[in-house]
């Protein structure tokens, strides 16, 4: 972006706009990054486990789109999911399978199974629930299969309140 200015002398100044600090950020922020792919995030796992702390506190990398990640609690409600959120939901053990495990056996043996050794396999990263009466499934990637699965869930709400207590960098735009 140029802009042109006569001088005194009759010549013309020309500026680069982009080069100006405030206008950088403008510009930086037009480029959009291409949305994620769940198999391109898995199959780069150990670099996300890697950069975890700083993905979730640049602003940039927290809120690059995930296709397909969402949360849809309820009729009125349907929140997109971002990299930063799933990272967190994962990482803190929220979205996997050891916490479907224990949400559906939690009426019965909860505290049996709370010191079993676990290993996650699956991370979900999707959630509906299409109506109030009608049965929740969430997607999951499956780390064994190497491909997406659809599992059933016996509760959302718990995985809703999950998703509303993450801490997420400010955005700028």
């Amino acid at each position: 972006m140029f802009y042109s200015k006569e001088r005194s002398d009759g010549h013309l100044n020309s500026v680069d706009l982009t080069n100006l600090p405030a206008l950088k950020w403008l510009n930086r922020r037009a480029i959009s990054m291409p949305n994620l792919q769940i198999e391109h995030i898995f199959s780069q796992f150990a670099f996300y486990q890697k950069n975890y702390l700083n993905i979730i506190q640049d602003p940039d990398q927290y809120y690059q789109c995930v296709s397909d990640a969402h949360i849809h609690f309820s009729v009125f409600s349907e929140e997109k999911i971002y990299l930063g959120d799933l990272l967190q939901l994962w990482f803190g053990d929220k979205w996997t399978e050891h916490q479907v495990k224990t949400l559906h056996d939690a009426k019965d043996h909860l505290w049996e199974r709370a010191s079993e050794s676990w290993h996650n396999s699956l991370f979900l990263f999707s959630i509906e629930r299409p109506g109030l009466f009608s049965s929740a499934h969430a997607y999951a990637w499956s780390t064994e299969e190497q491909q997406i699965k659809q599992i059933s869930i016996d509760h959302t709400f718990p995985y809703y309140c999950h998703y509303l207590s993450l801490s997420r960098p400010k955005r700028y735009s």
